[in-house]
């Protein structure tokens, strides 16, 4: 028996979903407790090890985090990841 490679379905077909009212408010809500825990972009950007425009590119939604940086947010802020994704989300 042979397979056909052409009938393999293609693993990097998979489409990227990007919801961007989602991102701006999650950074948005980031950067809002942030502040109120008068923390700086570098000093959480320092103690999570990642570079220190990241901070500001979550925060202004240019870019989707992934769910370990959001973890590691929520371990260097002191709260509960429940409080990172409590969002008031905007339709488009």
């Amino acid at each position: 028996m042979f397979i056909i490679i052409a009938d393999i379905p293609k693993l990097w077909d998979v489409k990227y979903y990007k919801n961007i009212p989602f991102i701006k408010a999650f950074g948005k809500n980031l950067r809002r407790i942030r502040l109120e825990k008068d923390i700086s972009q570098e000093q959480l950007a320092n103690d999570i090890d990642i570079p220190i425009n990241q901070i500001g590119r979550i925060e202004r939604g240019e870019i989707n985090t992934s769910i370990s940086v959001a973890f590691a947010l929520t371990k260097a802020l002191k709260i509960d990841m429940v409080e990172l994704f409590n969002l008031k989300i905007k339709d488009e």
